[in-house]
């Protein structure tokens, strides 16, 4: 049987709770809120359980894990979102 750890608002650990309640979170054993949206190729997502401490809204319903949501910081930061942008062409009805 599955146990999760409770935590406080500070983030320390206040108890456990056993029982098949879901996933857990894959980095810290808490009870799994989200997936990972991140794309990796093919049209899949990173997939990773991730609570609501660990997992980053990075639009409304798409969270991130921690290592992902660095990553799309730094494609951020870059220009890559200005970037790839520029590259969109519109639809136009023929």
């Amino acid at each position: 049987m599955p146990c999760y750890v409770i935590y406080d608002k500070d983030r320390k650990p206040t108890g456990h709770m056993c029982g098949d309640l879901g996933p857990h979170c894959s980095n810290c054993g808490s009870g799994g809120d989200n997936l990972c949206d991140y794309p990796v190729g093919d049209g899949k997502t990173c997939d990773r359980s991730l609570c609501g401490y660990h997992s980053a809204e990075v639009a409304p319903d798409v969270h991130y894990c921690p290592a992902h949501h660095d990553e799309w910081l730094k494609f951020k930061a870059t220009g890559g979102v200005k970037r790839e942008l520029e590259n969109v062409v519109p639809f136009k009805k023929p």
